[in-house]
Order: structure tokens, then C-alpha cells, then sequence
């Protein structure tokens, strides 16, 4: 299963693609940007450059749920 998880809880994003507990692809800018400048570009980016697709992925989980969630605790 492809999981998409997005951190922008601080000044720098990040995003990463995790496939069955392996790290397929990450991306993080630290950057005079604003998340909304630099968040889905990231996204682009790693969905284009890990060749997935879009459908493929299971979920995209903001850092700040994955522990509430305990949907995938400790990745990313």
C-alpha cells in the first residue's frame, strides 16, 4: 500500500511516499516560500519522479494526524 504523508506543521515541508514500511521518495524545502507556494509542487514532483500513480495511492495523512490516527506511527 502507497501512503502519502505531508508535514507542514512547522517552517519547513515535507513530503514523502512510503510504500509497505519502505521509503520510496521524500522531498523537503526549508525555503522563503509559503507552504501553499511549495506543498503541491512537492507532491507533483514526487508522484513524477517515483513514476506512481495518483490512483495508486492509499492516503495522504498530514504529520500532525499520523499519530492520533495511529494510521502509520513513526514514518516520516
Amino acid at each position: 500500500m502507497k501512503i502519502l504523508g505531508i508535514d507542514t506543521t512547522g517552517q519547513t515541508a515535507s513530503a514523502a511516499l512510503v510504500e509497505d514500511d519502505k521509503l520510496i521518495c521524500e522531498f523537503t524545502l526549508n525555503y522563503k516560500l509559503t507552504h501553499s507556494q511549495t506543498i503541491m509542487p512537492m507532491i507533483a514532483e514526487i508522484i513524477e519522479r517515483s513514476e506512481t500513480e495518483k490512483a495508486s495511492i492509499a492516503s495522504a495523512i498530514p504529520k500532525s494526524m499520523l499519530f492520533k490516527t495511529k494510521v502509520i506511527p513513526g514514518v516520516i
